[in-house]
Formats: C-alpha cells, structure tokens, sequence
C-alpha cells in the first residue's frame, strides 16, 4: 500500500473528476485516510481542503456521507491535534482563530463563546490607548486607584475581572456598557483594535462546520462546466427571490458570521446584519445564494448594500456584496480558495442575474480592487482577465483601447498578459451594461461627493450647531412635502427623514416639485427606513426628478473642488 501522503496525492488529482470509477476510487481513497495519521500539517491542511471540495461537489451519496463522516470528525484526527499549533488560523476545527474583530462580531463571540475568548496580549498593539481609556470602563469609585497605581492594562484587567468571565469578555462587557452613541462606541473599541483569540470547541466557528444540510442534492455526474458565461442571456432569468422566515435568518446570520470569523474577516453586510431582511435564491445544480440585508441605523447615506453567501449543496463556498443605486450594482465576488476553478463563472452569472432582479439594475461594475489596484493577489490570479472575458469593460478611452489589445493579443496561443499591463488595466473601474451606456450611475455620479455637498451647505448655514440643523431640515422638508407629521411612522424611518433632510436642503428646489413628485419622495424616504432596503432602491431609482437633481448636485459639487 503506498504511503498516505501518495495516497492523498492521489485523491487531489481526483478532485475534479466524475463517475463512477472516480467515485469509487476516491470511496477507496477516503477510507483509507481516514484511518492514516499524516506527516506534515500541510498535509492535514490538503486533505481538508479535498473533504471540502468534495462536499460540495459529491459524485454520490455514498461519497457526501462519507466526506460529511470525515469532516464531523476531523477536529479529532490524531494529527490534526500534533499540529494544532501549526494550523492555528486556518479556520480548520480544532484550531485556534486570532484576529482584530469588528466589535459587533466581538460581541457575537462574547455571547456565545465567552469561555473561549480571550484578548491575545502578545498581538495586541494598543497596549498604553487602553490604559488611557479605563477611566470610561470603571465606576467613578475606581478611578483614583487608577491614577495613582502604575499597573499595566493588562493587570488592571486582569484584577477587575470576574472569576466567571474572561479578560476578552470583561473587556467588550465594559465597552457595550458605555453610554454614548453606538459609532461612538465602536469607533472607541476599534481604534483599540485589539487582539482576540478564539480557543476551539465543538461549536465555534470553522470552515470544515460551515454547512446547511440541503433538501436535496446535486450529484456530479461529469466534469465541471468551465465555459464562458452569456451574461446578457443569465441576466433574464426567472427565478424568485424568497424572503426567509425570521428565525432560519437568525441561523443564516450566525452562518455568514462564521464563514468570516472562521477566515479571519469582517464584512459590515454579515456584522450589522439585519434578521428581518434575509432572502433566498434558489439557483440550479445544487447553487443557493443567501442575500442579508443591513440594520436600519448601519445603511450607507444614499447607496444600498446587501452582503450575500454562495452554497452549493449546502457548503458555504463564496460570499461578497453588492451596492445600489441609480439603476448600477456595485459587485464583490469572492469565492474562496478552497473552491477556486470550479464554476466560477456559472456562479458569478447567478449573482450578478440575482443582483439584477434585487435592484432592477441594468448597469454592473467591478472596482479596481478587485483587478488588482493594491492587490497582489489579484493580479497573480489574473482577475482581470475573468471579468474581461465576460464583457466587462473600463468607460476611460486610452483604457479601453488598452483592455480591447489585450482580449485580441490574448486569442493569440500562449499569449499572456505581463503584470506591468495588468497593474495599468486594474487602475480602471469596469462595466458592463445591459442597456445603452449612460452617465447617472454609481461612480461618474458619486455619493461621497453628494455628502460632501451637504457638509458645505451646513458649514455655510449652521456651523457648530449641527443638531440644530438637523431639526431645521427636517421641519422645512416636511413643510415642502406637506407633511403635517410623522407620528405613525416607525423608529427606523425618522431616522432616515432626519438623516436624508439636510441632503434636500443643500440641492432646494424641492418645494417647487408637482405634488406627485413629492409624494414620491416621501415614500423613497419611508423605504430608505423599511424592512427591506431593495425596495429604497427602486422607488429612488423610479423617481426621475430625485434621480436627476442628486447627480446634478453630484456633478455641481465635483466642479468645486
């Protein structure tokens, strides 16, 4: 019999091939494996990786019932607890997790991991800013014993703790006990950042865990699909989008968290999710995407972002977001490295054709980030080049001219792109539309410029006295609107009337509107605080008059500077 590093060798040629035969052989390899204590921790690592894949591309019920066997049981294979050590933060259960977490997501943790949580002292840089900020965690009684005793952060914690909590705990207790507002809060513990280590249990967050067990399966039968993708053709399909009750979200939620957690990452859409706006696609061949919607107080000024997980057969294989407005999404897609090469763009076709019916969008692009603008990685993987495949373009001429020499330069047999021309190309947006091109879309008309508006309007009008400004716009606008009161509209919705009334205060005009025009308006601002943001989204995007004076003010500002 060859040896288990041969043998998982093997299975990782196998990978991606299906049938009977293969199905059978990595049957015969499985079992052998999982009987074998491996040499190395990349070993372990690989074979992980193989389980996962092979969960959510089984070629049979007899494989996924023993791949889902073997994952169950991996936190307690002999060699993955000889090397422990050497995979912490891996995400592979049984490991250790160290990370500077959001504090919505410390919180999370603390609430449900709280004996495992501890603060990692040796990472944690802000050693002396804590000290400086103990003085707002403890009772006045304390603080002359602060002053006075010239003990480190990490002793005053240490004494102040109690015996039933620890130092990670008693640290993000203190912070969410504070009684200033919750950005302030945040900020204050952010800046901090500090050091979190998550010992393993049964139930912590880990990759090999980070499963929903499907209703039914999709078995693979023959190799994966590579070919490109129609995205004009996938953007039309019928499908529906599902909202899902309350209480499977609040179980999607924990499950978006942990896919982050598990990779030591934080996404605002998964941290300040909110469990009244979870929605499901149900795709084809075993694909799902779940769709989180953002808490009320946590929503962007004008744009909409959802976060969003890609499963398939139940394995949580990609997440990502998608932001919107002015008839554009925004995409982020990122699947992750354990599922790279396998319907990638199948997969991508799914989310932008989601996005699409979510936001009724009809242009999409991609930011130079995610082609390789500061991102390495990005321009090793030639990310690039999977989005110009699909038609996306940059709008700046000299870099579309660019983009158009390489597609040809590339029918060319062995023609690769140098990274020098991969780094030019990643310094463009790009596009694609689905419609004529049009200049009112996300990035030619650009939020941050239309916020920069309203400061200048309130720095001319009010200075300091920002709350007062706040109560005058919110006044005027409902005198323009007609309004005689807000007294039947929920928490949330105040909130966005007196967020979004200094904006129609800096662009006026809008008392000039006909009445139906500010009706209108009215109903985008009650949406912008509803349950479901999508539906902000397409009432802004309906109301040509709002449309057309937020990007004029847009472009008004953008002139200034």
């Amino acid at each position: 019999m060859a040896s288990p590093r041969i043998q998982l060798e093997h299975l990782e040629r196998l990978r991606e091939e299906f049938g009977a035969q293969a199905a059978s052989e990595k049957l015969r390899l499985l079992a052998f494996l999982e009987q074998q204590s491996l040499a190395h921790a990349d070993e372990v690592e690989r074979l992980h990786e193989a389980l996962c894949f092979a969960r959510a591309w089984p070629d049979s019920p007899k494989l996924l019932t023993t791949v889902n066997r073997m994952l169950g049981n991996f936190g307690e294979r002999r060699d993955l607890q000889r090397f422990a050590r050497k995979l912490a933060d891996s995400g592979i259960a049984g490991t250790d997790i160290r990370f500077q977490f959001y504090f919505a997501t410390a919180c999370w943790l603390a609430a449900r991991w709280g004996d495992e949580l501890q603060i990692d002292w040796k990472q944690f840089k802000s050693k002396e800013r804590l000290s400086g900020q103990l003085r707002f965690l403890t009772l006045f009684s304390e603080k002359a014993a602060l002053e006075q005793f010239l003990f480190d952060s990490q002793e005053w914690i240490e004494q102040m703790r109690g015996n039933d909590e620890t130092d990670a705990v008693f640290l993000i207790n203190r912070y969410a006990a504070l009684r200033v507002d919750e950005s302030v809060r945040d900020a204050m513990y952010e800046q901090l950042d500090p050091a979190l280590q998550l010992s393993p249990s049964a139930t912590t967050p880990a990759r090999t865990r980070e499963y929903l067990r499907p209703k039914t399966v999709h078995y693979q039968k023959r190799s994966i699909d590579r070919k490109n993708v129609d995205l004009r053709k996938a953007a039309n399909r019928q499908f529906s989008i599902d909202t899902v009750p309350r209480r499977q979200a609040k179980h999607l939620v924990d499950l978006a968290r942990s896919a982050m957690v598990s990779r030591l990452r934080d996404l605002d859409a998964f941290a300040y999710a909110s469990v009244d706006d979870v929605l499901r696609v149900r795709c084809e061949a075993g694909i799902q995407i779940m769709l989180f919607g953002i808490r009320p107080e946590r929503r962007y000024f004008l744009e909409c972002e959802y976060g969003y997980l890609m499963l398939k057969n139940g394995a949580v294989i990609g997440y990502g977001t998608g932001t919107g407005l002015f008839g554009t999404c925004q995409l982020a897609f990122n699947l992750f490295p354990s599922y790279r090469g396998a319907e990638t763009r199948a997969l991508y076709a799914w989310v932008l054709a989601t996005f699409r019916r979510l936001f009724n969008a009809d242009t999409f692009s991609v930011d130079a980030y995610q082609i390789g603008a500061d991102n390495e990685e990005a321009i090793d993987s030639g990310a690039w080049w999977f989005y110009a495949r699909m038609g996306f373009l940059p709008r700046d001429k000299a870099a579309r001219e660019l983009a158009k020499t390489e597609l040809r330069n590339g029918r060319k047999k062995g023609y690769r792109t140098t990274k020098p021309t991969l780094r030019r190309l990643a310094r463009h947006t790009l596009f694609f539309s689905l419609a004529d091109e049009r200049q009112d879309i996300l990035g030619p008309v650009c939020t941050d410029t239309v916020s920069l508006g309203v400061i200048d309007y309130v720095s001319r009008q009010f200075g300091s006295r920002r709350e007062a400004a706040t109560r005058r716009c919110s006044q005027e606008l409902a005198q323009q609107l007609d309004l005689g009161s807000l007294a039947n509209w929920s928490r949330d919705e105040k909130l966005m009337w007196r967020r979004l009334s200094p904006l129609f205060a800096a662009t006026g005009g809008v008392a000039s509107w006909p009445k139906a025009d500010r009706d209108s308006l009215v109903n985008v601002i009650r949406a912008k605080g509803g349950v479901h943001e999508a539906d902000y989204v397409k009432l802004f995007d309906a109301h040509k008059r709002l449309r057309r004076t937020v990007a004029e003010f847009s472009n008004k500002v953008a002139n200034l500077y």
